[in-house]
């Protein structure tokens, strides 16, 4: 059974001297939900609910836990799960103009990782950096082109398309590793 720790922005990070802010509050929580969205559309795992987790998150052995990963383990353990997925979210940029024409596309990145609730190892990780480009100027980009269509997505469809990718990528890992 997994659990999915709510997905969290990664703290500022510097670029070039400067700074740059960390991404929007809105930005995790939309990659948290396409994580269950994913999982409720799929057969191979069971997990936890979203409101059970929640409940979890305000148990004192996991609110207090002081790292990511002592979070993961703390709330694996509070709902009996046998590995959870944590995240972070660097960049989640929407695109500026429309669907059908857009003046900036929409830019993600972030970063998933399954850990097991028995050992703490990591079971596997995959990122996803991506920013939405025409076909016409990448042809390795069809993928996206195929998946959604002839527009400029929202930071959150690119998030899902990325979220399906690396639940692809998991799936494969775990069940080599079984």
């Amino acid at each position: 059974m997994l659990a999915v720790l709510p997905v969290e922005p990664a703290p500022a990070q510097g670029r070039g001297g400067r700074g740059a802010p960390p991404p929007p509050a809105e930005a995790a929580l939309a990659v948290t939900a396409q994580i269950y969205r994913v999982l409720a559309e799929q057969t191979e795992f069971r997990f936890v609910p979203d409101l059970t987790v929640a409940d979890a998150l305000s148990l004192p052995d996991v609110r207090h836990a002081d790292t990511l990963d002592a979070r993961a383990l703390a709330l694996g353990k509070q709902v009996g799960a046998d590995a959870v997925i944590v995240g972070r979210v660097f960049r989640f940029e929407n695109r500026v103009g429309t669907e059908y024409g857009a003046t900036e596309p929409a830019s993600v990145s972030f970063a998933l990782s399954l850990v097991s609730v028995r050992s703490g190892k990591e079971l596997w990780h995959g990122q996803f950096d991506q920013t939405q480009q025409p076909l016409t100027s990448n042809l390795l980009n069809w993928w996206m082109f195929w998946s959604a269509g002839p527009r400029w997505m929202s930071a959150s469809e690119l998030a899902g398309l990325g979220v399906d990718k690396l639940f692809d990528q998991m799936t494969k890992a775990v069940a080599v590793e079984d």
